[in-house]
């Protein structure tokens, strides 16, 4: 099998031979000049400074003194102020009342929270629900059952009244209707005993 590298190739005529280096070599050296980069830039010349501009003085007009309030404004205000510190302190009382309110129902939500996680520890059945409803409802409603019931019961009883009945009256036909076709037999001492038999009369 040949091999997946290249076969070295021994021949003379294909070596190359480098130049021997020079033992000196040599050394450039360049050198530069200090160069003035104003020649080569040109500067920007800065703008002139802008003067500035004064603004003229407002002259201030004299205040005009205020006139004394009177007694009835004096009044007037004496009152606003009285009715704004009762608003205040009604307000502030509602604040500390919905605080305190707020304190409660906290309160209440932690024993509340405390005696569920209690009974889930003890394994409390939970309570069944009540539900809130008047009692004159739950009368009203029975008793209109109850009617609804005893209707029911009464028109059930009638109907099955007129189905006898009509049974009856059935019964009674086909009675008539059986012995008109089949007449029974006559016995001594039966009416028309001897009508039917002596006789030969019907």
């Amino acid at each position: 099998m040949s091999s997946p590298f290249p076969q070295i190739v021994n021949d003379p005529d294909l070596i190359i031979e480098t130049p021997p280096e020079s033992e000196e070599e040599e050394v450039v050296e360049v050198v530069r000049e200090n160069i003035n980069t104003d020649d080569i830039f040109e500067k920007a010349e800065a703008p002139a400074p802008a003067e500035p501009v004064v603004q003229p003085i407002k002259e201030e007009k004299p205040k005009k003194k205020r006139k004394p309030m009177s007694e009835e404004h004096k009044a007037k205000l004496k009152l606003a102020r009285e009715k704004a510190m009762a608003m205040k302190k009604q307000k502030a009382q509602e604040r500390k009342e919905i605080k305190d309110l707020e304190s409660k129902a906290e309160v209440k939500k932690k024993e509340k929270k405390k005696k569920e996680l209690e009974d889930i520890v003890n394994d409390v059945p939970p309570p069944r629900p009540k539900a809130d409803i008047d009692p004159s409802i739950i009368e009203k409603a029975i008793s209109e059952a109850l009617e609804k019931n005893e209707m029911l019961r009464a028109r059930r009883k009638a109907q099955k009244k007129k189905e006898k009945d009509e049974e009856i009256e059935r019964a009674k036909a086909q009675e008539e209707i059986r012995k008109a076709i089949y007449p029974p037999k006559l016995y001594y001492g039966d009416n028309g005993f001897f009508a039917s038999n002596v006789y030969g009369l019907k």
